[in-house]
């Protein structure tokens, strides 16, 4: 299972309450991707605030190779993420959601968040917003089951559990 969404619709969230389930969980984000200039592949990092142009030449980027290799060690596992290049990972898995919610609620959450800095700059917070206004649209047109990132954690995460164990 794919779980995909904007930057704070609360994909890691997801991952650490399976995964306090029992569920194998996997945050492509933490341990996959990293920053890649898309012209000479060479892995950068991101400086708060960058500029569109910056952006315009870069792409958050997944291992795919690594991930196949995760998915297949680990067997039944919810992957969750935004990469640049989901789309070629999204034939790996038999069931596809995406998290949506409100621009306000994406913005409260990366304020609030601690462990990723990603979104904080004001200048991140318009790109992440002005991307949203097409991405869930884009990734339903896809396939992708909308699931309302809105409604507490818990209840989230006990839907997302009960299509991998439904009893």
């Amino acid at each position: 299972m794919y779980i995909t969404g904007n930057s704070g619709t609360g994909k890691s969230s997801i991952a650490k309450a399976l995964s306090a389930q029992g569920i194998k969980a996997i945050d492509i984000d933490d341990n996959l991707c990293h920053w890649e200039n898309k012209y000479t592949h060479e892995t950068v990092g991101l400086e708060p605030g960058s500029s569109d142009e910056w952006h315009e030449a870069h792409d958050w980027v997944c291992d795919i190779e690594r991930l196949k290799k995760m998915i297949g060690i680990a067997g039944d596992v919810v992957v969750v993420g935004c990469p640049a290049n989901q789309d070629e990972c999204l034939d790996l898995f038999d069931k596809f959601f995406v998290l949506q919610c409100r621009p306000e609620t994406i913005v409260t959450r990366i304020q609030q968040r601690d462990d990723n800095d990603f979104g904080k700059h004001p200048a991140e917070q318009k790109r992440i917003l002005d991307w949203q206004k097409t991405f869930d649209d884009e990734m339903i047109q896809k396939g992708a089951t909308p699931l309302d990132a809105e409604r507490p954690l818990s209840v989230v995460a006990a839907e997302i559990a009960h299509t991998i164990r439904p009893f």
